[in-house]
C-alpha cells in the first residue's frame, strides 16, 4: 500500500514561491536563449538547481532576483556545454540581456500592483463589467445577454473603464501626460 508523500514546511514554501515566479523565471530564460526548446530544457535545470540551493535563499530578500541570478548561471552553462554552436549568444549579450529582463520583470510587477490597487478603487459595477467580461470562456456578447445589454453598450462601458484604469495606473506610476 503506497502512502501520500508527506510535505515539509520548507518544500510548501520553496513552492509556494516558485509557483508564483514561475511564469516570470520562464520568460526571463527565454529571452536569453535562442529558442523555446532551450528554454524550457533550462528551466527544468534551474528548477532542480533552485531547489537543491533552496537553503542558500535568504528569507525576506527577493526570490525573484534570485531564481534570476540561478536561472543566469544555469543559461550560461547550458550555453557552454553546447560549444561554440554559432546560433549561441556571446557571455557578454547574454549578460546585456539578463540585466534587462531584470528590469524589465520589476516593472512588470510594479505595474501589476498598482493595476491592482486601481482596479480595487473601481465601483463594484464597474468591476463586476470585468470580472463578466474577462471570465475565462465569456464573451462580451454573452456577458451583455446575461444582464440584458447590447454589446456595443458593454464595449462603451469597457472602453470607459480602461480608460479610468490607464489613467489611474499612469498617475499611480508618475508617467507623464498622464
Amino acid at each position: 500500500m503506497m502512502s501520500e508523500p508527506t510535505s515539509s514546511p520548507k518544500h510548501e514554501h520553496f513552492m509556494a514561491l516558485f509557483v508564483r515566479h514561475e511564469p516570470e523565471i520562464h520568460s526571463f530564460l527565454t529571452s536569453l536563449l535562442a529558442n523555446l526548446t532551450d528554454a524550457e530544457e533550462v528551466m527544468q535545470e534551474t528548477s532542480m538547481a533552485m531547489w537543491k540551493k533552496f537553503e542558500q535563499f535568504e528569507a525576506g530578500t527577493s526570490f525573484r532576483n534570485w531564481a534570476f541570478q540561478i536561472a543566469r548561471y544555469e543559461a550560461m552553462n547550458f550555453r557552454r556545454k553546447r560549444g561554440r554552436d554559432r546560433h549561441t549568444f556571446g557571455d557578454e549579450l547574454v549578460q546585456l540581456l539578463a540585466d534587462d529582463a531584470a528590469g524589465q520583470a520589476a516593472q512588470l510587477e510594479e505595474e501589476r500592483r498598482v493595476l491592482a490597487h486601481c482596479l480595487a478603487k473601481l465601483r463594484s459595477r464597474d468591476r463586476g463589467v470585468l470580472s463578466g467580461c474577462y471570465r475565462e470562456g465569456s464573451t462580451i456578447r454573452a456577458y451583455a445577454e446575461s444582464v440584458g445589454r447590447t454589446p456595443n453598450a458593454v464595449r462603451k462601458h469597457l472602453a470607459k473603464i480602461r480608460t479610468a484604469l490607464s489613467l489611474c495606473v499612469r498617475q499611480t506610476l508618475g508617467l507623464e501626460g498622464a
